[in-house]
């Protein structure tokens, strides 16, 4: 997975603009020689925000490939450098009237939206600098998670800007093969967004809340009957976004693992701790709410079927114990050995059902305690460290200190994956 991850880095910076790059470079008159590199780097951050924009679409191909959370990390740091190259062609040029005005209003909605997003979108960062997390915390009750999302969109505003900036400069739009490439990439782009808008509005899955059962304190259990089982696959250890059409504030979607190994009968179980103003409301749902379902994502399920027949030493903190659940009930032949921890007792959810699991498969090893693990103690107690796959699911703090521990003992990478519960 790094590799690839590494490939799409170098196809979104290298490969995707050079087309643009190189038919700018020929047919820009000489007398804009002096701003030609402005130009050239104004010219490739729009490719970059137009990628980022496909990325926000969360293609499910790239997803089994190299994860969402990497996604999402590519779609940020994608955003964030095409602002820094916006920066240096805006700097480098010159523009008067409606040409100026055009680019300087997406270069401020943009650097505006960055702030914002690296606050309130951006769990990457906020779990790298506290005094952002803590900011963060202190603005959720003012800045809920629809109004986050839509303020996000804002991006989109800004691009049709720069596309407008681009079509008011007429010695731009005299490079004919530039402008076939650039209104391609945009087309392109417009309808990849369209269509997946259209997609998640008229043709994803939906069914209804049957169950809801409290696990612990501020922690429930929902079930969900899909309305037509056949339309939806999940896989063990998968997540869903969810969104409940008819419930003012619920209609933006948002992500959950999935508790049980999905079958044909299309009945999803999901574990919803109560985080934030979605998860709260979601508590308060009378049974029958219509919920719709866009998924499956994760790259679990895939990594294990990557490497047969090698146990799986599973590491769950907190609700990231969810989708290791599922991959307990979907992988029964298989040595399996859990690490399971919260920072309290209370919160060991299901702990009673995996003790009692333990407790009848041979092939089932669990350690289960209050507060958090010593990886590099832990891994003295396998048998084949270097045999098995490492699945880990929880608070970056958790998943940082395991794959640290695990890198130390030399474990391939190819046999690692870490699924960040920040995003």
């Amino acid at each position: 997975m790094p590799y690839v991850q590494g490939l799409v880095w170098a196809i979104i910076l290298f490969v995707l603009p050079l087309p643009l790059i190189q038919t700018l470079a020929n047919g820009l008159p000489a007398i804009y020689n002096q701003e030609a590199l402005a130009i050239q780097v104004g010219s490739i951050a729009y490719v970059w925000f137009l990628a980022s924009i496909y990325l926000s679409t969360r293609p499910k191909w790239l997803d089994r490939l190299i994860g969402l959370p990497s996604i999402y990390f590519i779609h940020g740091m994608l955003s964030i450098f095409a602002i820094g190259l916006a920066y240096l062609h805006k700097s480098g040029t010159q523009s008067t009237g409606l040409i100026k005005l055009t680019g300087d209003w997406a270069f401020d909605l943009f650097i505006g939206l960055m702030l914002y997003s690296l606050i309130f979108m951006a769990g990457w960062l906020t779990n790298h600098i506290p005094l952002l997390a803590q900011i963060k915390r202190t603005l959720e009750h003012l800045f809920k998670h629809e109004l986050s999302v839509w303020l996000h969109r804002l991006n989109l505003l800004a691009v049709v800007l720069v596309f407008i900036h681009v079509q008011l400069i007429s010695y731009i739009t005299s490079i004919h093969p530039y402008m076939w490439l650039f209104n391609g990439y945009s087309l392109l782009t417009l309808v990849l967004y369209v269509g997946n808008k259209i997609r998640l509005a008229y043709y994803v899955p939906n069914g209804k809340l049957t169950q809801r059962h409290q696990l612990a304190d501020n922690f429930y259990e929902f079930t969900v009957q899909l309305r037509h089982p056949g339309r939806l696959k999940v896989q063990a250890g998968d997540y869903l976004f969810i969104n409940f059409p008819q419930v003012p504030q619920l209609k933006e979607r948002h992500p959950f693992s999935v508790v049980n190994n999905v079958g044909t009968d299309g009945k999803i179980v999901l574990a919803i701790r109560g985080d934030g103003d979605f998860t709260r409301q979601i508590q308060t749902l009378p049974l029958s709410t219509k919920v719709t379902i866009d998924g499956s994502y994760g790259r679990f399920d895939q990594l294990i079927q990557d490497h047969p027949d090698v146990p799986l030493v599973l590491i769950g903190g907190g609700s990231g114990v969810v989708p290791m659940l599922a991959l307990i009930d979907a992988y029964p032949e298989r040595p399996i050995t859990l690490y399971y921890s919260a920072h309290r007792q209370s919160q060991l959810i299901y702990l009673t059902e995996l003790q009692t699991l333990a407790a009848e498969r041979a092939n089932f090893t669990l350690y289960a305690q209050e507060g958090r693990f010593q990886p590099t103690e832990q891994l003295t107690q396998l048998t084949q460290p270097k045999a098995s796959v490492y699945l880990i699911s929880g608070p970056y703090q958790l998943g940082n200190s395991w794959q640290h521990a695990l890198w130390e003992r030399q474990i391939p990478r190819n046999q690692i994956y870490y699924e960040e519960f920040s995003w």
